[in-house]
């Protein structure tokens, strides 16, 4: 069977919605899922490496934006449990921001305050698309991994949804890291703790769906472009807090660029 969709938790909703090792919480109004994939007949089910995968989802993206921080803060407290130190970590935004759907990686790197603070380090780039850099993503971070030697590295990547309702509310991360295929930027090598060498982190919200005309044309709102810069600020807010937690929320959105 073949899947529309980079999140677990939409396979798993319509093809097994009594899986077993489904677990839900609410972070106040947002709501987090939880699916472990731990064996071949699993991995084969929802045609996802073994791992963790974790959903979060927001109450609301429209304004006010009433649940930016609690959103922020579930994040900070998922990307804890998948990555507990997190003293020197790399961040890499996968994806090409010259196309507004699949720049969701670079723009988060970009917002990063990157540095050394309170004995914790935090690095963040964006490869590039091999087809402008003729350098295929997994060489350059493996490369940076080598030499920085992180407790763990964060690659953030756009994904697909089968629902355009999970259009930039939905949080995915997993322990897996990236499987060939993902996203919407074509077939690459896998990029995980198996090929880089170090823990991997996947975080990704999608930004398109697929039209029920064409498998090969990508839909998204109109509202796109807003979208995945409140995504993309999300997501650093969320990754400042995890790797230096004694500055608090506010002073974290004050250090995102």
């Amino acid at each position: 069977m073949s899947t529309k969709t980079d999140l677990a938790k939409e396979i798993i909703d319509r093809i097994s919605p009594d899986y077993p090792k489904k677990k839900e919480k609410f972070f106040g109004k947002t709501k987090i899922t939880e699916i472990t994939v731990e064996t071949p007949e699993e991995a084969d089910l929802l045609e996802k490496p073994n791992g963790r995968y974790i959903t979060i989802e927001a109450d609301s993206i429209r304004p006010p934006f009433d649940s930016f921080d609690e959103e922020a803060a579930a994040i900070d407290a998922e990307i804890g449990r998948l990555l507990p130190k997190k003293d020197k970590i790399l961040v890499v935004g996968i994806g090409n921001e010259g196309l507004t759907a699949d720049s969701l990686g670079p723009l988060t790197a970009k917002k990063l305050p990157c540095g050394k603070f309170s004995g914790r380090e935090l690095f963040a780039f964006s490869p590039g698309v091999s087809g402008a850099t003729g350098i295929e993503p997994d060489l350059l971070i493996k490369s940076a991994a080598e030499k920085l030697e992180p407790d763990g590295i964060i690659i953030i990547d756009s994904l697909l949804a089968e629902n355009i309702f999970h259009i930039c509310r939905t949080i995915q991360l997993t322990d897996s890291g990236i499987a060939p295929g993902s996203g919407i930027s074509g077939k690459r090598k896998a990029l995980n703790r198996e090929s880089i060498g170090f823990p991997v982190i996947a975080a990704g919200t999608p930004t398109v769906t697929l039209s029920a005309e064409s498998d090969s044309l990508f839909v998204s709102p109109g509202d796109i472009d807003f979208l995945i810069k409140r995504a993309a600020r999300l997501l650093a807010v969320s990754l400042v807090l995890a790797v230096f937690p004694e500055i608090g929320i506010e002073t974290a959105k004050e250090w995102v660029i």
